[in-house]
């Protein structure tokens, strides 16, 4: 008996439109490439668009469906995502309570949550909506460091582009390993785990009220390449350090340590990219005496080596790459 697999890919203003019908593409590759395999295949995916418009949702395809999967794309202009979508969320809810597998790419993960579908979930969104994720949506355990986080009966994917890491591995739930490998082989894409944490940058927290604080700030970023202790940062504040660190990590996020420590990667990933400067070099102009632990720390933070992260995002092969 044959089986069609129902997919809502939904149109929400700011909609990537790219990603609209990129999906559409792939999952029609993926038909032809289950025809070719599988001779007289069974099963084959049906793509149906919906858009919302003036708050209301509507099926812009005659064949529309109840779906098997639903996918809200990743947007590129505007805020919808952040506006109350009330019958979007609706109907959202009402899908997975259907069975269906719900996901989202990018800033969609905004919806998943506002319709309650991530209470209790570890999700992820783009790195750069990381601050305002977490100000919506404090209770969401939040993981910007992965590109898709995958539960039964949801998937969150993280980047822009991450839809084509969601499309396949949403047609992989359905179809054997061989028939992913084929359809990524003609799209020239890879298949293999990646991280947002690769391509993630530092983007500090600047628009606070605390001028002390952000005195300190300034200071880091000049001085990165120092020696800098707690102690001096508290000093250059004219703060206590216990009263420094609760305003620094209040008004920043983040602890001053691990402030230091990720402007010094963000200017090692420059460096890196930028210039033929050996690891060992770079690892000590950013403030790092051993270069094994510049080595650790730049992994712990990007999930990739400085080699690797040379040879990924610039192709120098300076002498002693590793």
């Amino acid at each position: 008996m044959s089986q069609s697999i129902q997919v809502a890919v939904l149109m929400i203003p700011g909609t990537a439109q790219s990603a609209v019908y990129g999906l559409i593409d792939l999952f029609q590759s993926a038909n032809r490439i289950l025809e070719q395999m599988q001779q007289g295949s069974e099963l084959s995916f049906e793509v149906s668009r919906w858009q919302l418009e003036a708050g209301e949702l509507t099926a812009l395809d005659t064949h529309a469906g109840s779906p098997s999967l639903v996918i809200v794309p990743p947007m590129l202009a505007g805020q919808a995502y952040l506006e109350p979508q009330p019958e979007l969320c609706a109907q959202l809810t009402g899908w997975h309570q259907r069975g269906a597998v719900v996901s989202s790419a990018c800033a969609g993960s905004f919806l998943l949550a506002q319709a309650g579908l991530l209470e209790g979930r570890t999700a992820t969104t783009h790195w750069q909506l990381e601050g305002a994720f977490r100000k919506h949506y404090p209770d969401v355990e939040l993981d910007t460091d992965s590109l898709l986080l995958v539960d039964s009966d949801l998937v969150t994917a993280g980047g822009v582009m991450a839809w084509m890491d969601l499309g396949l591995h949403l047609i992989g739930r359905y179809v054997p390993p061989t028939v992913v490998q084929a359809l990524a082989r003609f799209l020239l894409v890879d298949t293999g785990t990646r991280q947002q944490s690769y391509y993630r940058g530092f983007i500090p927290v600047l628009d606070h009220s605390d001028k002390a604080i952000l005195m300190v700030q300034h200071h880091i970023h000049r001085e990165y390449g120092q020696p800098l202790s707690v102690g001096d940062m508290a000093q250059v504040a004219n703060l206590s350090e216990r009263t420094f660190i609760r305003r620094f990590q209040k008004a920043t996020g983040m602890r001053p340590a691990e402030y230091l420590q990720h402007q010094r990667v963000q200017k090692a990933r420059e460096m890196l990219e930028n210039t033929a400067t050996t690891v060992e070099r770079v690892g000590w102009q950013v403030g790092y005496e051993d270069v094994s632990a510049f080595r650790r720390m730049f992994q712990k933070h990007t999930g990739l080596t400085p080699g690797q992260h040379r040879e990924r995002f610039c192709g120098h092969s300076p002498e002693n790459p590793k």
